[in-house]
C-alpha cells in the first residue's frame, strides 16, 4: 500500500499518473468516508448517553396511588379517573414485561384464612 508521501514523491519525479489514480481515489474516498462515519458514531453515542440519562432520571419517579397502586399517566390531571391506570398495564405498555398473577402466602392467609385453615 502506498502512503500519501510516496504518492507525492512519484508526482514530483514525474511518475506514471495512471498508476497513481488507482491509489489516490480509494485513499481519498476512504479518508472522507471514515471521517463521516467516525462523526456519525460519535453523535450516536452522545444521543444514546442523553437518552439513557433521561430514562434513568426522568422516568424513575412514578406517581402511584398509596392504596390501589394505580399509576398516574404523565402530564395528566390527577383529579380525573382516566389519568390513572393499573400498574401492570402501565409497565406492560412501557416495557416488554408481561405479568402473571399469583398470591403471596401473607395475602392468602388474609383473604382465604378460613378456607386454608379448614383444609
Amino acid at each position: 500500500m502506498l502512503s500519501i508521501f510516496s504518492i507525492f514523491q512519484k508526482v514530483l519525479i514525474g511518475a506514471d499518473t495512471s498508476v497513481l489514480k488507482g491509489y489516490l481515489v480509494p485513499f481519498l474516498f476512504g479518508g472522507v468516508s471514515g471521517a463521516i462515519l467516525g462523526t456519525y458514531i460519535i453523535k450516536v453515542r452522545e444521543l444514546n448517553a442523553k437518552l439513557q440519562q433521561r430514562v434513568n432520571t426522568l422516568e424513575s419517579f412514578l406517581p402511584i396511588c398509596s392504596n390501589c397502586k394505580k399509576i398516574r399517566k404523565p402530564n395528566s390531571d390527577p383529579q380525573k379517573m382516566e389519568s390513572w391506570q393499573q400498574l401492570e398495564s402501565y409497565i406492560s405498555e412501557k416495557t416488554s414485561s408481561q405479568f402473571s398473577h399469583s398470591i403471596c402466602p401473607e395475602c392468602a392467609e388474609k383473604i382465604y384464612g378460613e378456607i386454608i385453615d379448614d383444609k
